[in-house]
């Protein structure tokens, strides 16, 4: 069986298992990529080896940044190591799907050290930025205050953009102040939010949706129509450029919730509930960044250093 054909059959066990459309994109895109770098004569996945993968690894840490994009121009940069341990675990992943259905006998990347990234700290807004942000849209339009409600739930909320684009009406309790959002996986969770969110949120519905057509989407364009992930993204980036800020996304204001909630008292196990995390692996790294705040509090404010001794 060649690369091609065990992608194929990847394709179909994976959406027959209800994974993601990204996942899926994934992982064919990496193998693909892969699968070109192999010569002709070594496409048959028996005789892939481990050392395979390391050559490719390497061959990944002398490329170019978009050096194999069909649209964009190549750029100085190297890729960076967060896109070559991508592209790693996505074909050890693959590999262990044939491991696992039989088409191979033994994983041979299980043996292969992923590639270290180094650790960044996950960018983040203060308050003041926020409270510019959220003074960007107009408030007094239909849109304006839908757009205003949208910030104002990713900052409380921590949801992901595919989570808030696919919020129905009907998953939102207003009594007890909670969503109800598919998360990745397909995972059910709910997410609270706070006492501002509830007035915007019930101010949008009974005042400033539209009438809806044919949809449950809770957030919807002038015509009724769902307001779709790709849209939020870009009102995201175009209300932070008019608060004068390079770079404004949703992820950005998940992080920025995450470390304002653990400053404000909250603790990293329900903010990893919250959030949908599976382990606190990713959750405590907001938790190391309000620490270093803290320690950066103090020494800006230590009364220790005050003391004129």
């Amino acid at each position: 069986m060649t690369l091609q054909d065990a992608l194929i059959a990847y394709r179909t066990y994976a959406r027959a298992e209800g994974k993601s459309p990204k996942t899926i994109r994934w992982i064919m895109s990496s193998v693909t990529y892969f699968a070109d770098f192999l010569s002709p004569d070594n496409q048959d996945i028996a005789s892939i080896s481990s050392n395979d993968l390391r050559r490719f690894i390497i061959a990944l840490q002398g490329k170019h940044k978009f050096s194999n994009h069909p649209y964009n121009r190549p750029q100085q940069a190297k890729l960076s190591p967060q896109s070559i341990e991508a592209y790693a675990r996505a074909i050890r992943a693959f590999f262990g799907f044939l491991h696992r259905e039989g088409f191979i006998e033994s994983n041979p990347m299980e043996k292969v050290k992923m590639p270290k990234v180094p650790e960044i700290l996950v960018p983040t807004f203060s308050q003041k930025e926020i409270e510019k942000l959220l003074a960007q849209p107009d408030k007094h339009s239909n849109e304006g205050f839908r757009d205003y409600s949208i910030l104002l739930t990713f900052y409380d909320t921590t949801v992901r953009l595919s989570e808030l684009a696919e919020l129905k009406a009907a998953d939102i309790d207003h009594e007890q102040n909670l969503f109800k959002v598919m998360g990745k996986g397909k995972k059910e969770r709910y997410v609270p939010f706070g006492r501002r969110v509830a007035r915007a949120l019930m101010k949008y519905q009974l005042k400033h949706r539209p009438e809806p057509v044919g949809t449950g989407n809770f957030w919807l364009r002038r015509d009724g129509q769902p307001l779709p992930a790709g849209r939020i993204e870009k009102l995201v980036s175009m209300y932070g450029k008019k608060a004068g800020f390079k770079r404004c996304y949703p992820h950005k204001l998940r992080h920025t919730s995450s470390v304002m909630y653990l400053r404000n008292g909250g603790d990293v196990f329900s903010l990893q509930s919250k959030l949908g995390h599976r382990n606190l692996v990713m959750t405590r790294r907001y938790s190391n960044l309000a620490d270093s705040d803290v320690r950066d509090s103090h020494l800006r404010h230590s009364p220790g250093d005050r003391l004129h001794l």
